[in-house]
């Protein structure tokens, strides 16, 4: 999993991995989160 999430690529998210795309898509539309998307494994509580 912390492979796929962080180092490897997706087509549909314009060749960029998963976490990467979610921290651009939390700048551009900072109202939809609650929290900072970081890249650390475990629960959001």
């Amino acid at each position: 999993v912390l492979l796929y999430n962080q180092h490897l690529p997706q087509r549909m998210l314009a060749h960029q991995p998963p976490l990467l795309a979610m921290k651009q898509w939390q700048k551009s539309h900072p109202e939809l989160f609650k929290k900072q998307v970081r890249n650390r494994p475990g629960l959001d509580s």
